[in-house]
């Protein structure tokens, strides 16, 4: 069919549309993001961004222009029977470049990701709404209103993406329930806080009646609290910095001030999911798909990773790189991640949001937050189960299939060999990465969506030069070893010689459409 308007169209200009729409534009897809909103939003939401977020970030090529407007988490501080314990960050056997949590305006977020979509084409449609939509087997026609309505239009489009929020139009009118319950009613307040405590700490106190949460903002002093006894009215700021005062001086035992705030807000917690993120041509992610308790900041996280999950998928299919069942798998992989934040968020509100006192519990305490550190970072989510990951034979050293290829340190990703490959993983496209220290690697033919990288201690004329065997040491590759890696990361499979490697394409039947696989 002809006749489209636009590949994609894009309805939300939050993060999680913003970033959607930045990874349509770099794979050659024609896209339109519109917002209801008059323009971008001016005060802060999300502030907690996590090490899978920063890796993603990393692969996008935008972390450069985040990276100098944030700070780093580096503990969760619990404050308790009258003494502070500590527990810095340890991800375990999770390898990261980024064992913290980087904490960031929510607003500047936004700003990097606009300015991005921006330089690859897209530019926010704002005070823009989606009224309407139908969709069929071929198109997905919808109804835009510009303003005041003076102006409205009808725009065909090959999909829908509804990044919309939790109010989403897109999920309303594709009747997919958002099932869940509400649980808890929060204040909300950023506010300079005259105190002394540690600033690359996430700190919970346990004043009399509730407990409090602190962030720290990047900017110096600059404090974002959660009152979970959810007292005080947004609209009287003075009050609000009395009552913050006067618990966080109880519960640290001395005089603390806190100024009048610059944001706050009321809001009953939903933890909410729902149980499919697509229908047939139409899509729902971030808030649109699920909504929880902001505790652990799983919000704009989980949508960022929806968005890199869903946007390669999309572009095969509209360049005829694989047939739409690809499409699938997006909610096979994505729902359960959705519906398992409501029940670890939900731990979160019933167990650190409560004073569980005296020193027997001291241990617990310590071992939950440190379950609660590898939870948040989202480097643990893996997709073994998936129609896209061939299963190795048996249990080996290295990235396995359906993990993260990048499970390296900070320290190894800045050898020579990883620099190099970090760079290459940016460029949109699946990866088939090849260990050989031979002077020739010329094969056969393979498929348009498919760069081929060789990986060799001897410096090629293309690809990635190892001299010092980091790259060849942390993902395990021997001579004639090779990793087939996702758009997003993720390895689909490994193994060796070209029959291995026929064998994985014919097992992903899903890309096998108008231009078949060949090995």
């Amino acid at each position: 069919m002809t006749g489209y308007d636009v590949d994609v169209l894009v309805a939300g200009a939050g993060p999680v549309g913003l970033a959607a729409a930045l990874q349509l534009a770099r794979w050659g897809v024609s896209v339109r993001l519109v917002d209801a909103a008059p323009g971008p939003a001016t005060t802060s939401r999300a502030l907690g961004t996590h090490a899978r977020s920063l890796e993603i970030y990393d692969q996008l090529g935008i972390l450069g222009d985040i990276a100098p407007h944030g700070t780093r988490v580096n503990a969760f501080i619990r404050h308790q029977a009258g003494r502070a314990s500590r527990v810095d960050f340890d991800f375990g056997d999770l390898a990261t470049r980024f064992p913290y949590m980087f904490n960031i305006d929510q607003v500047i977020t936004e700003r990097v990701l606009r300015a991005h979509a921006g330089s690859a084409g897209v530019e926010v449609e704002w005070n823009t709404t989606l009224e309407s939509f139908q969709h069929d087997d071929e198109v997905v026609t919808a109804a835009l209103r510009t303003g005041d309505g003076s102006r409205r239009e009808t725009v065909r489009a090959r999909y829908l993406w509804g990044c919309d929020g939790g109010h989403s139009t897109v999920r309303k009118a594709l009747q997919l329930p958002l099932t869940g319950e509400a649980a808890h009613t929060w204040l909300i307040a950023d506010a300079i806080v005259r105190t002394d405590l540690d600033r690359d700490g996430v700190h919970w106190l346990f004043p009399a009646g509730g407990a409090l949460m602190m962030f720290p903002f990047p900017d110096s002093r600059k404090w974002r609290l959660l009152d979970t006894t959810g007292e005080g009215e947004p609209d009287h700021p003075e009050r609000i910095a009395r009552q913050l005062g006067t618990k966080l001086s109880q519960a640290l035992g001395r005089d603390t001030v806190v100024e009048r705030p610059g944001w706050a807000s009321k809001f009953t917690i939903q933890q909410r999911a729902v149980p499919a993120m697509h229908v047939g041509r139409c899509f729902v992610s971030g808030d649109a798909a699920h909504v929880h308790s902001p505790a652990s900041g799983q919000g704009l996280n989980t949508g960022i990773q929806d968005a890199y999950n869903l946007a390669w998928k999309l572009a095969m299919v509209v360049h005829g790189h694989a047939d739409p069942v690809l499409l699938d798998t997006y909610d096979a992989e994505r729902v359960p991640i959705g519906q398992a934040l409501l029940a670890s968020t939900g731990e979160v509100m019933n167990t650190a949001m409560v004073d569980t006192g005296g020193e027997d519990t001291h241990d617990s305490d310590h071992g939950f937050m440190r379950q609660l550190i590898r939870s948040m970072s989202g480097l643990g989510i893996a997709y073994p189960d998936s129609a896209l990951t061939v299963p190795g034979r048996e249990p080996g050293d290295g990235p396995q299939p359906g993990q993260r290829l990048t499970q390296v340190s900070a320290a190894d990703a800045q050898s020579p060999g990883w620099t190099t490959l970090r760079s290459v993983l940016r460029t949109p496209a699946w990866h088939l990465l090849v260990h050989t220290d031979r002077t020739s690697t010329a094969g056969q033919a393979r498929p348009a969506w498919l760069a081929e990288t060789t990986i060799s201690r001897r410096r090629p004329d293309e690809g990635v030069w190892d001299p010092d065997g980091r790259v060849r040491d942390t993902l395990a590759l021997a001579e004639g070893q090779w990793i087939l890696v996702r758009p997003d990361g993720y390895l689909s499979a490994r193994g060796s010689g070209d029959t291995g490697l026929r064998a994985a394409f014919d097992r992903l039947t899903s890309l096998n459409t108008r231009e078949s696989a060949r090995a």
